[in-house]
């Protein structure tokens, strides 16, 4: 690919600015070809177009820390930091770099009157205000944990069969924040007739520790997915036996949820789905003979542990934002009255 050439992965890998560079360039790119090519369906074509040209270079990087891993002679918690740190530094710059692109397209497009809603219709239309859906009601937190809870899973488990998966669902959460957050400045500022720079600034100050938590447990869980995955695929003569424990787990963990719903509800219900999921998935270990394979598994099933838990405190944050925060809620109040 012409473009990833512009990059050495190996800026990627040492330089935040670098992937923060990419994921800006890659963005821009992707929401032109979406714009060319879709029309005013583009905003789900933007995100696939940014994250297909994405992949290559952070393929590289999976590639390099699986090898990384397999060198350690045992797990510890600062080998798994200092092994992954600048696989989660790159993965973060792109993140931010693909969510300051879709902010400035939907504030400045908002802002100089163009058809935003139009642009970036499927991250909008997620918002209350914009899809028609009567209210916004500040989540609590067992709802925001088991809306958002499939969707770690989900990267996890994409990135641990195809490699790749997470980096939709990263780019995704990052143009639909952006895009949401960008249109609702705008509009606020229009009704409390306030700065639109102002009320953008005072928005992200106080919602970027919550988004930077989620897309952070995001990223985790899409790197330990990858990481094995890579591992899986490396060594083919695993792969057959990886898959069947792979499915038995699956099949495992759906007709234990499926019992379980029927004597629970609730937040101990989700609970125990969630040390469910993680009981099943550590049974993958045994699909591995290799001592080394297995020890690969085991740093990402904690890396992966560890994306929950940052995924549980990303929750409790938002939770107390949309609870104690009277200016937010002010901004999302008069958002809503922008439109009709």
């Amino acid at each position: 690919m012409v473009l990833e050439h512009l990059f050495p992965e190996d800026w990627l890998e040492k330089k935040v600015r670098y992937a923060f560079l990419l994921g800006v360039v890659y963005s821009v790119v992707g929401i032109i070809l979406a714009r060319l090519l879709f029309g005013a369906n583009s905003g789900l074509a933007s995100v696939i177009f940014t994250s297909l040209l994405l992949i290559p270079s952070l393929r590289k990087l999976f590639v390099r820390e699986e090898k990384v891993e397999e060198r350690e002679k045992k797990f510890s918690f600062k080998h798994l930091y200092t092994d992954n740190k600048h696989l989660i530094e790159a993965y973060m710059g792109v993140f931010l770099g693909v969510y300051v692109t879709y902010y400035l397209v939907s504030f400045l497009g908002m802002y100089f009157g163009f058809n935003t809603v139009n642009i970036l219709r499927e991250q909008l239309f997620l918002d209350p205000a914009i899809s028609g859906r009567a209210t916004y009601n500040a989540s609590l937190f067992w709802s925001i944990l088991s809306n958002n809870w499939w969707v770690l899973a989900a990267c996890f488990l994409l990135s641990l069969i195809s490699g790749d998966g997470a980096v939709f669902f990263v780019v995704w959460n990052a143009s639909a924040w952006a895009a949401i957050f960008g249109f609702r400045a705008v509009a606020a500022a229009a009704v409390l007739g306030k700065s639109a720079l102002g009320v953008g600034l005072t928005m992200n100050i106080i919602t970027f520790p919550h988004i930077l938590l989620e897309g952070g447990a995001y990223i985790l869980a899409g790197i330990a997915g990858a990481v094995i995955s890579s591992e899986v695929i490396l060594r083919s003569k695993e792969l057959r036996n990886f898959l069947f424990y792979l499915v038995v787990a699956l099949v495992s963990f759906y007709f234990l949820n499926w019992f379980l719903k029927l004597f629970m509800y609730g937040w101990p219900l989700f609970v125990l789905r969630m040390g469910l999921f993680m009981g099943v998935l550590y049974l993958l270990k045994y699909s591995f003979s290799d001592k080394k394979h297995k020890e690969v598994f085991i740093y990402n099933y904690f890396l992966f542990a560890i994306a929950l838990v940052v995924f549980i405190i990303g929750a409790l944050v938002e939770t107390g934002v949309l609870s104690f925060s009277t200016t937010l809620n002010t901004y999302y109040a008069a958002s809503m009255g922008f439109l009709p």
